[in-house]
This record gives C-alpha cells, structure tokens and sequence, in this order.
C-alpha cells in the first residue's frame, strides 16, 4: 500500500484540439464555467474534512504495515470517489476553457469573421472552412499540434474524451480482509502450530504432572513474481491524451491484483489442514455451522468469501416473503453482514463454494518495493521500429496461512 498522502490533484491542460462547431457565445460559454468551477470548488470545501479523515485512515494502515479493514475501505473509497468526481469536472472546465482559447484564435486565422466572440454575435464556427488550414497549421507545429494522422489517411474532427472509459470493476476482494507483511529478502520461513493438546489437569501431591502437546512445523515459503505487460500502444497516443498512460497502468494494476487474489485463495485451499463443511439444510445454515467450527477451535470469524452469485441467491432468499425461517436472521444489507461478519464476494472463488476465514488466519506477504509499472519502446523486436510502447506491472507475492484451523471450506450446494 503507498504511503502516499491523499490530496486533489489538478489536471494539466490538454494538449489536444477538438475540433467542433460553436453554437453559442464563447462570453456566455465562459461564464457558465466559472460558475461550474466555483460549485466544484465548494464541493471540494465541503468534503474536506471527510478527505482528511480517509488520509488518516490510508495512513494508519500502512504505519500498522497491513491492508485497509472492510469498514475502513466502506469509508474510504465512497470518498475518494466523491473526489475523482469532482477532479473530473475539474479537467472538463479545463478542457473546455482551453478549447475556447484555441478556437478563438485559430478562427480568427483561417477565416471566422473578425467579430468572433464579440457581444451580440452569433457566428457559427465554420469546420469545413477552417479544417484544411487547421490541419496543416497542426503538422507542422502550430498550437494544437499532435493530431497526427498516417500517410493517405484523412483528418476527420471528432470529439475526443479526456479520459479512457473502463470496464467496470467488482467492489470487494479477498486481499480486503487479508493483512500484509513486507518481506526483505525473497525467502522466508516461520513457524505454524500443527497440534495443540491441552492436558492439563488437577494433580494430588506428588504426583506426576501431565503434559500437554503443543508442536509447531516449520514453514519455509518465497515470493513469486506475478507481471504482466500491456499490449504495444502508439507513441503519439501518449502525447496526444495526458490521462492514457495513467489509465493503462491502473488497468495493469487491477489486472494484478486480480491475480494475486487468485493466488492467494488458491494457496489458502492447497494448504494442508483446513477444516471443511460439507452442505447442510440451506446455504444459510451452512455458512452458520463454519463459525461454529472455528469457534469450536477458538477463533473468531472474520470474513465470509462467496462467489457474486452465491452472494445473490443468498440475499434474494433472505428478502423472500415466504422464506420465514430466515426472518430475525443477523443480516445487515447496508453493512453487507451476515451472523455479524463481513461479506466478501470475490469473482477469484468458485461458484457454490465459500470460505470463512478466522482472525489471523491467513497474510499477504510481499516485498519492500511493492508493485512497480515500468515502460519500454524495445521490449519486443520491432516494437522501435513501429514505434510502439509497451508497460510491465510486476510484484512478488505470496501467501502465508498461519491457522489453517481457522479456515472453513464450505460447500453451498446440495
């Protein structure tokens, strides 16, 4: 997790022209902005004080060197998106400014009228009058440049979002409940209780006192490196949009921690030692008698992982009217609870299996420098000569399960 502090970062001004027609005055277009940027502005007043609180909530989680709890990440990131909301429309007002700069002095040079922008005037923006001036002005340097286009091909205008859209992302992750470790050597061992026989008793004097069997296995383990790159992108299109290079790192990052996730819940069920629930009734009383396993060996549950499906069925029978056997069951729709302990639906486990984890049960271990994304115009053969630009994101992992007794795999389906 960075240490990073969290802060509003105001974008830079694009260096990309968008070519269109102006229906209304650039005066009163001018306007409507500065208002839009006040409100943003006191928007961003107005959540401060919640900014200040996620910063302390980040920061404690990394100064105790582990991972955000569910509670603290329900806090957290509705916040931090309340924020890339209003740094957004920040970048639009920007855009949208330095667009109605550039408009007016290039229609002033290849042919709008002189009185363009002036009170009371009404003059359209005439594309096809300026697109052949525009595009020639742009390749060989004018301002606006970057609209670079291939031999034989045509300048077509077009309207160009600032940003990438992406594909949405599940909400939750196992790695949200897992606590981390940073390790600073690649290989690394510790020690993990196997059997735990307590013997103690009530002894009459002299005589021999009992003794209780508490072994411990050692554990030797490594990290493994988890990477992927991205696939070649086109140099121009680094310059022509300032936000794709961020966009495609957070999507390596993502796809990174996806595959971690599976790593670690694959390792968590190859561990050796962790109890298992066959179905029983409902998947309800299923997930019920898992925390009667782990209570029974003394730990406390700390998360349920399910499938979004599984997750689904589970809350579509506990809204139903017939079903009178779940009302006055523990549930917390809001909270996303159930018998009091958090939910985590992850796309990494399997369909009509769940996992209840206990309290300390299982860590993240990684290195001191954390997940690096790094770029390169030579990773393949001819990436140079095709002037083509390729990213790397890679970490190194593992995952230690320290109680395998304080991990329950569940089966939910009769």
């Amino acid at each position: 997790m960075s240490g990073a502090k969290i802060a509003v970062r105001l974008p830079s001004d694009p260096k990309l022209f968008i070519p269109f027609v102006l229906q209304r005055q650039p005066d009163s277009l001018r306007s409507e902005q500065m208002s839009r940027k006040e409100a943003l502005k006191q928007r961003y007043e107005q959540l401060r004080p919640q900014v200040a609180q996620a910063q302390q909530v980040a920061e404690k989680a990394y100064s105790q060197n582990r991972s955000m709890t569910v509670e603290e990440k329900a806090f957290f990131d509705p916040v931090m998106s309340q924020l890339k909301d209003i740094e957004r429309a920040l970048a639009e007002v920007a855009a949208e400014e330095k667009t109605l700069d550039f408009a007016k002095k290039v229609g002033r040079e290849v042919g709008a009228s002189d009185s363009y922008g002036d009170a009371g005037s009404r003059q359209q923006f005439a594309f096809k009058r300026m697109a052949p001036e525009v595009v020639r002005k742009i390749n060989r340097g004018a301002e606006g440049e970057k609209a670079l286009a291939t031999s034989g091909s045509v300048v077509v205008g077009q309207e160009f979002e600032a940003s990438p859209v992406e594909l949405g992302r599940p909400a939750n992750s196992l790695l949200a409940v897992l606590p981390s470790k940073i390790r600073s050597v690649g290989e690394y061992a510790y020690l993990r209780q196997s059997v735990r026989t307590n013997n103690a008793a009530v002894v009459a004097d002299g005589g021999t006192k009992p003794t209780s069997v508490y072994t411990t296995v050692r554990v030797e383990d490594k990290l493994d490196v988890v990477a992927h790159l991205s696939e070649g992108v086109p140099r121009y299109w680094f310059k022509d949009n300032d936000t794709l290079e961020q966009f495609i790192a957070d999507e390596l990052l993502y796809g990174l921690e996806k595959a971690v996730e599976a790593m670690a819940l694959a390792d968590i069920d190859g561990t050796s030692g962790i109890q298992t629930q066959a179905y029983a009734t409902s998947p309800l009383v299923t997930l019920r008698k898992t925390l009667t396993k782990l209570e029974t060996v003394g730990h406390a549950a700390s998360a349920f992982v399910m499938h979004a499906n599984d997750w689904e069925a589970i809350e579509l029978a506990l809204s139903s009217a017939n079903t009178i056997e779940y009302r006055g069951l523990p549930y917390d729709a809001s909270a996303r609870r159930l018998y009091g302990v958090p939910v985590v639906v992850s796309l990494a486990q399997a369909e009509g299996v769940a996992h209840t984890l206990g309290e300390g049960a299982a860590r993240l271990e990684t290195d001191d420098e954390g997940v690096g994304v790094q770029w390169s115009e030579s990773s393949n053969a001819d990436d140079f000569a095709k002037n083509l630009i390729r990213a790397r994101c890679e970490g190194r992992f593992a995952t230690s399960v320290m109680r395998p007794l304080a991990v329950v795999k569940a089966d939910l389906t009769a």
